[in-house]
């Protein structure tokens, strides 16, 4: 079962961020595989992102005995060999790493535990000595100091171009532009200068990248501790993060950050003569969080990308995209206290609005504002309606300014959609929304190959249509019951009155037997078996029958559903892949076409609901969204992930493969865990 654990943990990833787009993101055994891994990214203003602090050297001494307790991978080897040392790790609420002699011991036991501040790109790395005997420790940090996307070539570190200035408990080093401070509670620093050359990243090598380069440590760190004793070392972009502030205060700081979140089970508090730590430990696959505790852990994984004025769509390299974000929102909405950081959210796409829609990529590392999305402005007033109606339920402060601004933030995607004339869609005589082909793209099967669509969704795509739809429905309906009538805009509310009936009945256009037409061209169906049809279900305002409903959901469990989520195409269908793998083409010829996404767990549990509420009951309902989400609740309470990751393989899929951890996937899980509790606490 040990064995099966670090299979586990090694495959997974924590991540640690920081609130302005900063983070931290390792592996379970703390050998990097990604160029993205490393104890500091930091990050600007304007989301620009620097690997700093690839990780730490790590050697302990003790009687004359001396052994690394870090692991690096090279092209031919894996050296040292510091992953034996390691007893065990855990994930959440922050990484945790025990490592012990060889063979595994109680007399020697170091526990290493990595926290990052909010607000300011610094991490925190708390060392404890839990052996029985005093302890010596010299610690290099190993830099990269480059943008997160890139790599250092070969012979980076062997110029003249790169500054140190030290202490002897602290450090400022400069390379290209780029700092990195530290700072240690206890010990002494001293220059180093060693290069570690050839540091490859095989998952880089995988999907098609450069996976080779160069690190180097500026600096030794030497400290000793006895029992029981901890010191801490800081890592930050900015000196002036620590000129106002004790370290002893900076400590207290960081920890409270953590401090009202569960600890798992077995975490390695102490080490007694009585009652030996290593015998304590679980290696059985163990719940390591009780059901309440994943809660707790899962909701403070939401917040890992929410951002002061935006959401990130997912670590390590994703920015904020409009589309990520009013998915992921629902599930923010309902966890955020202060309803005013939502607010601050919609308002900043709100002044973005451009035409009727608002952009789907936002600025970020060089990266200009796009338009290219028709769905993203739509998901938009979508959510605009679930706060809207959390404000006045709960009766939150400011709520006649939100539901006046909201209403018309409503009313400008509406009109900008029912005018347009700068976008290339049009809405038929039959009042569905089709797209040309040049704008085939603009959903979120969006991937292109030398121009070229891969899952072309020109024509009328059906969740497209259910979306704008909604949020007709959605305008219309704010509009009647909060506006003034004297306020009111008359004669667009009859157009999209006209609009919606359009739609409802022009709607049946993409029943199919069992399921929903993933689009239409030129009015015939074009039938796939894709979940965009469950996302059409989903909604708040159907287009079908209860019965059609339980139909598209039979139909997309037998077709779809998988214990991480839905393929995005049946394997049936000749142009499935099985696996989600190779190059950047290459992945992108399978992203869409069986690849298996987690955020789409969120339209089947809520299709699920809309099909079988008032028929089911409370318990038969919470059976089965459990078994539908199971795989990835016991994933949170054994410790085995710390985020939900992006996709899997869309044949057998067990180990996470894309973004490792992204937003929408995780609030999909909020969200069903959300409707979970709402039943159960009707029975």
């Amino acid at each position: 079962m040990k064995d099966n654990y670090f299979n586990e943990t090694s495959n997974h990833e924590w991540i640690l961020t920081n609130k302005i787009g900063g983070y931290a993101l390792g592996t379970g055994n703390l050998i990097n595989q990604r160029k993205y891994h490393g104890l500091l990214i930091s990050s600007d203003d304007n989301l620009n992102r620097h690997n700093l602090l690839a990780g730490l050297e790590m050697v302990l001494e003790w009687r004359g005995e001396r052994c690394y307790l870090d692991s690096t991978n090279y092209s031919s080897c894996i050296y040292p060999e510091g992953f034996l040392h390691l007893v065990k790790s855990w994930l959440r609420p922050y990484p945790i790493f025990l490592y012990s002699s060889l063979h595994h011991s109680n007399d020697i036991l170091v526990k290493k535990e990595i926290m990052m501040a909010d607000d300011e790109n610094t991490v925190m790395v708390k060392i404890t000595n839990l052996s029985y005997h005093k302890l010596n420790f010299f610690i290099k940090p190993k830099v990269t100091m480059r943008s997160h996307h890139d790599t250092n070539s070969p012979g980076t570190w062997d110029y003249d171009n790169k500054g140190l200035q030290l202490t002897e408990r602290d450090f400022l080093f400069q390379h290209n532009k780029l700092a990195l401070y530290g700072v240690i509670h206890n010990g002494a620093i001293h220059p180093d200068g060693n290069i570690y050359r050839d540091c490859y990243y095989p998952w880089e090598a995988i999907r098609g990248y450069n996976g080779v380069e160069d690190q180097y440590t500026p600096v030794n760190i030497s400290f000793s501790l006895r029992y029981g004793e901890t010191n801490y070392l800081f890592f930050s972009d900015l000196k002036e993060n620590f000129q106002e502030i004790s370290l002893d205060k900076k400590i207290e700081k960081i920890e409270k950050k953590y401090s009202e979140l569960p600890l798992p089970k077995d975490y390695p508090a102490s080490n007694d003569s009585d009652n030996p730590l290593l015998h304590r430990l679980d290696f059985q696959d163990q719940i390591m969080f009780d059901y309440k505790e994943y809660l707790r852990i899962l909701e403070f994984s939401l917040h890992d990308f929410h951002i002061k004025e935006d959401v990130i769509a997912g670590y390590p390299w994703f920015g904020c995209w409009g589309r990520d974000t009013f998915i992921y929102f629902d599930a923010l909405i309902k966890s955020v206290v202060n309803h005013r950081q939502c607010w601050m959210i919609i308002k900043k796409y709100a002044s973005l609005i451009k035409n009727g829609l608002i952009p789907n990529m936002l600025t970020e590392s060089a990266r200009d504002l796009n338009y290219h999305s028709i769905d993203s402005s739509l998901w938009f007033v979508l959510r605009i309606y679930d706060f809207v109606n959390k404000v006045v339920s709960e009766n939150l402060y400011g709520q006649k300014t939100i539901i006046s601004e909201s209403v018309g933030y409503c009313e400008e995607i509406i009109k900008g959609i029912l005018d347009n004339t700068e976008y290339p869609f049009f809405i038929a005589d039959n009042g569905l929304l089709y797209l040309k082909e040049e704008f085939s793209t603009a959903t979120w099967m969006d991937v292109r190959i030398n121009g070229n669509a891969i899952t072309p969704r020109n024509g009328a795509p059906v969740e497209i249509n259910a979306l704008f739809y909604n949020a007709l429905c959605i305008f219309k309906e704010l509009t009647e019951d909060y506006l003034p009538k004297k306020m009111m805009q008359t004669e667009l509310i009859k157009r999209v009155t006209v609009q919606i009936d359009k739609i409802k009945e022009s709607f049946s256009l993409f029943w199919i037997d069992d399921y929903l037409a993933d689009r239409l061209e030129r009015d015939l169906p074009v039938k796939e078996y894709r979940p965009n049809a469950l996302i059409a279900t989903s909604l708040p305002f159907s287009l079908l029958s209860s019965d059609k409903l339980k139909t598209v959901f039979q139909t997309a469990t037998n077709e779809l559903a998988t214990p991480y989520g839905l393929r995005t195409l049946s394997p049936r269908d000749y142009r499935f892949k099985k696996k989600y793998l190779g190059n950047q083409k290459e992945r992108d010829s399978q992203y869409h076409q069986g690849t298996v996404w987690a955020w789409l767990i969120d339209p089947y549990t809520k299709t699920y609901y809309n099909a079988y509420k008032g028929e089911k009951s409370s318990l038969e309902m919470v059976e089965d969204l459990t078994k539908i989400i199971s795989n990835l609740r016991n994933g949170y309470m054994k410790g085995h992930i710390s985020s939900i990751a992006e996709v899997w393989d869309g044949e057998r899929p067990h180990f996470p493969k894309g973004c490792p951890a992204q937003a929408w996937s995780v609030a999909a899980l909020v969200n069903a865990e959300h409707l979970i509790n709402k039943l159960m606490q009707k029975d």
